[in-house]
């Protein structure tokens, strides 16, 4: 087997038809490969909707019944029996050149074990939560196109909905961290992330390949500012975890200039309320500082420290412009 696609799902069938739909008129020549998809809620519907395409796709239903993203992609491993598995999401439309891309682009860097494409959000509306792009959105629409030449990047811009990972790196034992990612409670962002990161400090090296395109299906709640909140407070506990905790003054493990910073943003938010744009980005400010905060109280893995904290004030640029398929 060439390849092996490896998706979780969580009760989202009409999503998940429209990315097996997207499957089925991808461009294969010659290449040997399966898609396998993982259950994570045991449902009767994801089910169907599998059996509805295994005339058309050589695709397997697993089940992982312990709740994460990133229970359910171990789960995958288990049954994937590609020498190049690429990953992605339940909620994307994989361009029809998608594969081909992806596996000629690893064939021209044999030295190499990680590789990422490009991720463009597609909106089903023109209406959006703020009428410029602003810098969070890249993120939390997963907007992953990079302007960039093909070639060697930094592990932590290949993002889930379009990666893939030679399998020798999952016979060695390598396996996605449990503790982080999507879990159906307040879970801390950057499962793939995560991973990917840990390969490179272990000499694994990662190559962009912009040749490679899904896009990524953006739902109506997203378009919501509690959404972007949510996600911002859960990119905080992220950022907390990857950067460590400042070496200055704190209350209780949290820093207290942060906790200015906090109110600071909850004032501004107030004040800008009647200024729609201005208020949700001090909205995302206030939730992302709030998630930091958070996850320094939680407590930290590692005791690892660090001088001072990137700079986590947002602002807003030019247009967002709707992306169409």
């Amino acid at each position: 087997m060439d390849i092996s696609i490896l998706l979780a799902t969580y009760r989202r069938p009409d999503m998940l038809v429209r990315t097996l739909e997207s499957f089925c008129h991808l461009t294969a020549e010659e290449l040997d490969w399966e898609v396998i998809v993982v259950d994570n809620a045991d449902d009767e519907d994801t089910r169907q909707i599998v059996e509805r395409f295994r005339s058309v796709l050589e695709v397997t239903c697993l089940v992982e019944r312990k709740r994460g993203k990133n229970n359910a992609l171990n789960r995958g491993l288990e049954g994937a029996r590609g020498e190049l598995l690429i990953f992605t999401d339940d909620d994307v439309i994989a361009d029809p050149m998608w594969l081909i891309e992806m596996w000629e682009g690893a064939a021209r860097w044999p030295d190499h074990a990680v590789f990422g494409g490009r991720i463009i959000p597609k909106f089903d509306s023109t209406r959006i939560p703020i009428s410029k792009k602003h810098p969070f959105f890249r993120g939390a629409y997963v907007l992953a196109d990079w302007e960039i030449d093909e070639g060697p990047y930094d592990a932590s811009y290949v993002w889930g909905p379009n990666m893939a990972v030679r399998a020798e790196i999952f016979r060695k034992g390598w396996r996605f961290n449990t503790d982080v990612g999507p879990n159906g409670g307040n879970y801390i962002m950057g499962s793939e992330t995560e991973f990917t990161v840990r390969l490179e400090k272990e000499g694994f090296r990662s190559v962009y390949l912009p040749g490679s395109l899904v896009f990524h299906q953006i739902r109506p709640e997203q378009l919501k500012a509690k959404w972007l909140y949510g996600r911002s407070f859960r990119d905080g506990r992220q950022k907390a975890l990857w950067y460590g905790r400042p070496d200055v003054p704190s209350v209780f493990g949290v820093p207290r200039y942060m906790i200015r910073q906090l109110i600071e943003a909850r004032i501004k938010r107030l004040l800008y309320f009647y200024d729609r744009e201005r208020a949700i980005d001090f909205g995302i400010k206030y939730w992302n500082i709030k998630g930091m905060l958070y996850q320094y109280w939680k407590g930290l893995p590692e005791t690892k420290r660090v001088t001072a904290l990137p700079d986590v004030s947002l602002q807003i640029p030019e247009t967002l412009t709707k992306n169409k398929l």
